[in-house]
């Protein structure tokens, strides 16, 4: 019975872990995909920017910095959101060390780029990069306890074939043991028989 509630212990914490695993490998997905974006509309912005500052239009470049700033401001509050609603999901979740890695990289990212918007973008790459770790250390864990309950029920696939075996075996010496005995009171008897016949047969 213990062995049988041990077994579905680890088979929970395997399906646990590869949800885990899942969830935060998604949540870098999306984060990279923002990541992306950002560093496309940045590389969009700084040819705009360098384009104005050639000009020398220091009027533009000031209401084009301003404007720039802004959209970063906006966009970046966007991701805000997007990593609260993350923070949202693994939170109430059971307590595992790989979901509170990722609440915690997730609540220093949220704290460490408010109202910081020229390192959101680069902490945003870290941000999915530390969660794809989270997440692959998390598979790690449930694949080596897949092969470990593998290997733990071939084992016991041994033991019992070996148990198995001595009974065989054991039966295979007790029905030969059983059958010499008889073998060799059947010849006892066909001797006494024989016996029994050449003393009764009457002298010529």
């Amino acid at each position: 019975m213990k062995q049988s509630k041990k077994i579905l212990t680890e088979k929970q914490r395997i399906e646990e872990l590869f949800t885990v695993a899942n969830q935060l490998f998604s949540a870098a997905k999306t984060l990279s995909e923002h990541h992306t974006a950002e560093i496309k509309r940045n590389m969009v912005d700084a040819i705009s920017y360098a384009k104005t500052l050639a000009n020398e239009d220091k009027v533009h470049l000031k209401s084009l910095q301003d404007a720039l700033l802004t959209e970063t401001t906006k966009r970046i509050a966007g991701y805000q959101v997007k990593v609260k609603s993350m923070l949202d999901e693994v939170d109430g979740k059971p307590v595992d060390k790989h979901l509170k890695q990722a609440r915690t990289a997730l609540a220093d990212w949220r704290k460490d780029t408010k109202n910081k918007v020229p390192n959101a973008t680069v902490q945003l790459g870290q941000l999915t990069q530390v969660l794809a770790d989270i997440g692959a250390k998390a598979l790690k864990e449930g694949h080596k306890l897949v092969h470990s309950a593998a290997d733990k029920a071939v084992k016991n696939l041994k033991k019992r074939a070996k148990k198995e075996n001595k009974k065989v075996k054991k039966a295979v010496v007790k029905k030969v043991a059983t059958t010499k005995v008889a073998v060799k009171k059947t010849v006892a008897k066909k001797t006494a028989v024989k016996k029994s016949t050449i003393k009764d047969m009457p002298s010529s």
